[in-house]
């Protein structure tokens, strides 16, 4: 009875840690100002609708008033992030809220660099998962950053290997 009101002790199978950061890179074949433009004002023409969206590929996705934001052609949205910093045309950082949870999101940074002369290295950064089991469920299920970062690749006119 003395730990009537306590919360009760958390099982080892909790104890799992907290995730790493997932990461990964492409470069394309335009300057960092080109890259970041297509990246943000271009995301609704490559972005992979058909398999990462919550309304399908009729709907519309894009940056607005400071949140990512899918737009369902029956006149429903869905925020996908926050933006936290938008330094353009360097980096993006967005409190991305999985599968529209604003109580858990996560942070996804997106750097843009210049690889030479006239292309750029775009590398998304995804971290801040929770801890224990929940976290590892989080990481598993978020993580197709490289098929997402190749269509990106294509759009841009680039190959889409990975760096």
């Amino acid at each position: 009875m003395s730990n009537l009101f306590s919360h009760s002790p958390e099982s080892a199978s909790d104890d799992v840690g907290v995730p790493p950061a997932r990461s990964g890179a492409v470069v394309v074949p335009v300057p960092v100002t080109e890259a970041f433009d297509g990246f943000t004002d271009g995301i609704h023409l490559w972005w992979p609708m058909e398999s990462h969206s919550t309304f399908g590929v009729e709907a519309h996705v894009g940056f607005e008033k400071g949140v990512l934001l899918e737009d369902a052609f029956a006149g429903e949205s869905s925020i996908w992030g926050e933006v936290r910093s938008w330094d353009e045309p360097v980096s993006l950082v967005i409190d991305w809220l999985l599968a529209g949870h604003p109580l858990t999101p996560t942070t996804v940074r997106v750097d843009f660099t210049t690889h030479n002369e006239s292309s750029t290295t775009v590398t998304v950064t995804h971290d801040g998962w929770a801890p224990g089991q929940a976290g590892w469920q989080q990481y598993e299920t978020y993580c197709d950053w490289p098929l997402i970062l190749a269509r990106f690749a294509r759009f841009m006119g680039g190959a889409p290997a990975l760096v």
